[in-house]
């Protein structure tokens, strides 16, 4: 997402606009998804929605040690690496279309550690922000998130309490919460993400286009009229 809409964690005052995105960090589609919905939230004007991330994990049985994309589409989905190589090249050329970073060296590993501290920094009203930033750092190849260190220098970063961040990493705290997101994503009939609820009623499944995303807010809003 880019930085311009304003969104917080806190609970929506009378007469917001919930919003609520699955995601999960290593997703590129949830990466442009989350960049276009913002955009679409600009247009519609975002002071008047609440947004919040929810966790998903795509990948739970991977590695918590790093391994390279193009590995892990081989491990995975049984691809050669040159049909990896190319995947990440089409994706990289569709978030540069959208003056989005990305690069084709990230790393891919379990990504629970990254979904507890998102439930850490939604408790202090962070969480957006948060993730916003791992994630396009993450993109961009400018940190490892599944490096403890890195991952709390970028949550101390957006405000939250180092020590706190880092005791949560050492413990298996707010998994509870992850669990609890990726239940109610399976009562909705969730199967990937991103995944946007608004207003508790409507869905929209799949990396959409700013358009899409802007006349599913307004639809959400004329409903509540």
């Amino acid at each position: 997402m880019t930085d311009t809409a304003t969104v917080t964690n806190a609970p929506p005052a009378a007469g917001q606009l919930t919003v609520e995105v699955w995601t999960d960090l290593g997703c590129p589609w949830c990466y442009l998804g989350s960049h276009r919905l913002r955009h679409a939230m600009n247009r519609a004007g975002a002071a008047g929605i609440t947004l919040t991330l929810r966790s998903f994990e795509l990948d739970p049985d991977a590695s918590a040690e790093p391994m390279t994309i193009p590995e892990i589409f081989t491990r995975k989905h049984g691809l050669p690496i040159q049909a990896a190589v190319q995947a990440e090249a089409a994706m990289q050329a569709q978030a540069a279309a959208e003056g989005l970073p990305f690069s084709t060296d990230r790393l891919h590993a379990n990504s629970l550690d990254v979904h507890r501290v998102l439930q850490l920094a939604n408790r202090h009203g962070a969480g957006t922000v948060f993730f916003e930033t791992v994630q396009k750092r993450y993109f961009a190849g400018e940190t490892n998130p599944y490096d403890h260190a890195s991952l709390t220098e970028v949550a101390v970063e957006v405000g939250l309490d180092g020590d706190e961040v880092r005791a949560v990493l050492a413990s298996d705290s707010y998994a509870q919460q992850v669990r609890r997101d990726e239940r109610r994503a399976r009562e909705l009939g969730v199967t990937g993400v991103p995944f946007v609820l608004l207003g508790q009623r409507f869905a929209v499944a799949g990396a959409q286009s700013i358009d899409a995303y802007a006349q599913a807010i307004s639809r959400a809003r004329e409903s509540r009229s």
